[in-house]
Formats: structure tokens, C-alpha cells, sequence
């Protein structure tokens, strides 16, 4: 296919690695983006040159950004905005627009997704803002560039600058069906630089998957349907099976992190997948997250057997008022079977933990610090609650009186919980704060937690796995 004369740049923004992963960074590494490989995978296709370029794994300082940018002179940098990094985002903004003020400057992911205006308003730098899943409207903005296609405000799910205003188009339905996607263009990447954290991977090398979009629960405090939508689709298994084929063939794959919301959600898709991964013999590890009421012992020793080494429960809370108003569906009775169907598998467990949610006493706390101990999963990982925009989260939280005001977005992180967002009025910050060390001082000496991660290890990689985990779930580095 003749390529059409525009120079794209997908744009990893310069992140500092301690911002990413806080007291974790220990186990902490760089993840390929595959929202970005995706976009340029598709693209590309469509006719256009592309290149990826993630400051992170290249050690990119602004003045080194600045004159790598001069030195290409791109038409068009697109980059990925989540609410955490968002003004390191807008930072990374002002260098390219300096090092190419003719450059049409493109915004994307969760955060410019739920506030496109606000995103706009403080990052006077971009052009546009995608708004929800980036392939099908990247591609048209490209094409409007390029003066072949539809007029700007023609375009389906962007926000744009007209003059001093910054005006809305219609909304774009997500993608109807993910096989019209290619491959994503890992050979834009330099694979061996990326490894996931230390809780992510058994054997090395050991990549993200997606397979599944669009999430249909409602939990209060997750965005992640406002990117992909609520209604679940599915990539077709032969695209799957291709895709892990590639890195395995080309990039000696031994493992995969499913990214997936929830991939148990369709079981018929997750017992096909399993079927397939033991009938081709596939020698993998691979890890995924997971809801409680989708697990039994029949599938987790399915899964066992397809090599699933790990799942992620987010447990959440072990008090029934919580869990309605965080609006999971699911009950502690539940979680208590899906935890020992999955340990009696033999696959670890891996349980997320929100203290101090609004209307929590203090004795909700402790109920679920306890049970925490008592389930004795081999990881938990806990947060204080994070109001992220665009949540139900943050109007409870409102209502409950206790947000901080003049929060930056820096501050929406979940690795440093030293001054939250957040603080539950009934409990106070400095209790609060007692409760969030309490909980893993008590979760990691619990002798049943102890016994559980003695008992799976196998080999000396088991050994230095857990090494690696401890330390970065403890932050034994600091």
C-alpha cells in the first residue's frame, strides 16, 4: 500500500518512574502500551508511516525530547493522558509544541476521555482530544490532516479548538467488533526493554494481553467502561492465539498478564481459550483478573492446567454496606469460595482491598483487616479510596465531606497514600493512615499467608520471584 505523506508520532509523555509506581518501584518496570501499539497497528494498515516512542524505557530528559522532535519534524504527536501523570502529560505538550509549533498535538485515553474540555482548558498545547476507544477516530483526524476525509467537525468523538472555543462532536459507539484490529505493532517497540511489576509475572520475558473489551459492572469507583463501554466484546481466539504466537516466536515469550477487566466474564471464552492452550501444549504462565462470582473449583483446575498461575479478586471489603454502596454485587460468602476453589487449584490469589471507604467505621475497617488475614491470599495489596473523575466514587465522596480541596492531579495516585484525596470524616487522616500500614503489617506476618507462599514455592525461580514481590509490595527499598 503507497504511504500517504504525514510523519505520526505516538508519544509516551516523560513520566517520572517514581510517580508511576511510589513505595513499589522496587519491582516496578516499563509496560508496553498497548492502547498505542493498537492505534498505530491500525493506522498503519490504513496507509500511514507511524512511530512509537516511549521516554521512559528511553531515558528521555525534556531537553532530549525537544531535540529528538526537531530532529524528525512530525506532522502529527498523539499521546495517552491518565489523571495521575495528566500534568506530566500537559508538561510533555508544551516540548513538542515548542520543538514543533506546526505539529497538530492529539490527546487521548481515560482522562481526556471524561474531562475533554477541562483537558483542553489546562493543556493549551493540544489541538484535540479523542474521546473514548482512539483507532477509528485517530485514523479519521489523519485523514481530515491529510485532506482526504470528512470535515473537522464531521469527525465522531473528538473535542477541538474553533478559535477560543473548544467545541464537542457526537460521541462514537465503541468498536462493534475488535477483529477488524490487527496485530498490535510490537515491531515499533523495543520489546526487550519492557517487563511487567514483580507481582505480574512468574518467567520472564512476559507481556501484556488484551483480549476482551468493555466491562459490564458498575462498580463506583472504577472508570474503566468510560473508555470501552459497558458491553463486553470479545477478540475473536484465532486473533488471541496469533498474537501470543508472535511474541513467543519472535520475542521468546514464557508468560502473559491478561489486562482484561474481568476475563472470566464470558466462561465459554475462558474454557476455549484453556482448551486450546493445552491441546497446542503451550508452556506458559499466565495471570488475569477475575470477580469472585465467576470462579468454581471446575474452572480454576481448567485453568490450572492452561497454566494460569495467578488471579485478581478485587476482595474490596468484607463489610456487606460497603460492597452495596461500591455497588460490586457480590457478597463476602462469595469471595471466602472463590478464594479456596482457586487456591484448592493450586493457583495463587492475588486480593485488592479498599480501607476506609465513605460511611466505614472504624470497626469496618478492622472487620476488613481481618478478613483479609483470615482469607491469608498470597498477596493483598490495599488502597485508600481515590475519587477518580468521571466516578460515582467522587459524588459519594462529596457528599460524605471529606475531599481535600486544591487536589493536582499528581495527587490521584495509587502508590502514595501520605496526603489523600480523600480522607472518611468518621476516621480522620491520621487514623486512616494508621489503618493502611496496620493492614499489611498484620496481612504479611499472618503465619497463614506466610504458609501459603512457602508452600507454593517450587524451584529456585520461585524463590527469587517472591523475593522480588516482597520487595516490591513493601517497599523494602525505601
Amino acid at each position: 500500500m503507497e504511504k500517504i505523506g504525514l510523519k505520526i508520532l505516538l508519544l509516551h509523555p516523560i513520566v517520572p518512574f517514581r510517580v508511576l509506581w511510589g513505595k513499589f518501584h522496587r519491582g516496578g518496570g516499563f509496560v508496553p502500551p498497548i492502547g498505542m501499539l493498537s492505534i498505530a497497528a491500525y493506522i498503519r494498515e490504513k496507509g500511514y508511516s507511524v512511530e512509537i516512542f516511549d521516554t521512559g524505557v528511553e531515558g528521555m530528559r525534556d531537553d532530549d525530547l525537544e531535540k529528538h522532535l526537531k530532529s524528525k519534524n512530525y506532522d502529527v504527536v498523539g499521546m495517552p493522558c491518565f489523571t495521575n501523570t495528566a500534568g506530566y502529560t500537559f508538561k510533555t505538550a508544551n516540548i513538542v509544541r515548542k520543538a514543533l509549533p506546526g505539529s497538530l498535538v492529539v490527546l487521548g485515553g481515560v482522562h481526556a476521555t471524561v474531562l475533554p474540555e477541562k483537558t483542553m482548558s489546562e493543556c493549551p498545547a493540544a489541538d484535540m482530544v479523542v474521546i473514548g476507544e482512539g483507532e477509528l477516530t485517530f485514523l479519521d483526524v489523519l485523514d481530515w490532516r491529510s485532506g482526504k476525509g470528512m470535515k473537522l467537525e464531521e469527525i465522531n468523538g473528538i473535542a477541538y479548538r474553533d478559535g477560543t472555543a473548544v467545541k464537542m462532536t457526537r460521541l462514537r459507539h465503541p468498536i462493534a467488533n475488535l477483529d477488524i484490529l490487527p496485530m498490535p505493532a510490537y515491531d515499533l517497540l523495543k520489546l526487550d526493554k519492557y517487563f511487567p511489576h514483580s507481582t505480574q509475572y512468574k518467567r520472564l520475558p512476559s507481556y501484556p494481553l488484551l483480549t476482551t473489551r468493555g466491562c459490564p459492572y458498575q462498580c463506583t469507583f472504577c472508570s474503566a467502561s468510560k473508555i470501552h463501554g459497558r458491553k463486553l466484546r470479545m477478540k475473536g481466539l484465532d486473533k488471541i492465539f496469533e498474537e501470543m504466537d508472535y511474541l513467543i516466536r519472535e520475542h521468546r515469550a514464557r508468560g502473559f498478564f491478561i489486562q482484561d477487566s474481568s476475563f472470566l466474564t464470558s466462561r465459554k471464552y475462558v474454557v476455549e481459550f484453556c482448551e486450546r492452550l493445552i491441546k497446542g501444549r503451550y508452556d506458559l504462565s499466565w495471570m488475569c483478573n477475575a470477580r469472585v462470582d465467576q470462579i468454581d473449583e471446575d474452572l480454576a483446575r481448567l485453568m490450572k492446567k492452561a497454566g494460569c498461575w495467578q488471579i485478581v479478586f478485587g476482595v474490596e471489603s468484607a463489610n456487606e454496606s460497603s460492597l452495596k454502596l461500591m455497588k460490586k454485587n457480590q457478597t463476602p460468602a462469595q469471595v471466602v469460595r472463590a478464594v479456596n476453589a482457586v487456591k484448592k487449584a493450586g493457583i495463587q490469589v492475588y486480593a485488592s482491598y479498599i480501607l476506609g471507604f465513605p460511611g466505614e467505621t472504624s470497626r469496618e475497617v478492622e472487620n476488613t483487616i481481618d478478613f483479609a488475614r483470615k482469607l491469608a491470599t498470597h498477596t493483598a495489596i490495599f488502597y485508600l479510596p481515590v475519587p477518580f473523575p468521571g466516578t460515582e466514587l467522587l459524588e459519594q465522596c462529596r457528599i460524605d465531606g471529606g475531599l481535600r480541596q486544591g487536589v493536582a492531579w499528581d495527587d490521584y495516585t495509587s502508590t502514595d497514600f501520605s496526603n489523600p484525596i480523600y480522607v472518611n470524616p468518621q476516621l480522620g487522616k491520621e487514623r486512616l493512615l494508621k489503618y493502611y500500614k496496620k493492614a499489611y503489617l498484620k496481612f504479611y506476618t499472618s503465619p497463614k499467608v506466610i504458609m501459603a507462599n512457602l508452600m507454593s514455592i517450587r524451584s529456585v525461580e520461585d524463590i527469587k520471584y517472591y523475593w522480588r514481590a516482597a520487595g516490591a509490595l513493601l517497599g523494602l527499598s525505601e
